[in-house]
């Protein structure tokens, strides 16, 4: 009788803290998700005006990904993969060359910039 109690117990216990396991999850999940859209919409500067200028050599092939990695390793953007989605969502073209950019400018400058212009069929 007390062992079957207990277990009761246990098992009631168990799903408590899988319940607040879940719970938990969904909030912080909930929380980065928010946090990332925020930075895709509302793109921000790595640094205030009047900021560096860095040249950047973009290779003819390169895809948005590879330019998203190379304007964050030269420190121009915080995070590739919202510069990828946000070349993605501006249906933008990258276009091969050299380019002298600032760390002041926000991912959507460096997307005017860099962008090949569309071309009329």
């Amino acid at each position: 009788m007390v062992r079957k109690m207990a277990m009761t117990v246990i098992s009631i216990a168990v799903k408590i803290m899988l319940i607040v396991a879940v719970i938990c999850l969904l909030v912080w999940g909930g929380q980065k998700g928010f946090e990332f859209g925020v930075s895709i919409f509302t793109p921000s500067s790595v640094e205030e005006a009047p900021g560096k200028d860095v040249t950047v050599t973009i290779k003819s092939g390169a895809g948005k990904m590879d330019v998203g990695k190379l304007l964050e390793e030269k420190g121009l953007i915080e995070d590739y993969k919202v510069f990828w989605l946000q070349a993605i969502l501006y249906e933008c073209d990258i276009e091969s060359g050299e380019y002298t950019l600032n760390t002041s400018m926000t991912s959507e400058d460096i997307l005017e910039v860099i962008k090949a212009e569309k071309t009329e069929d």
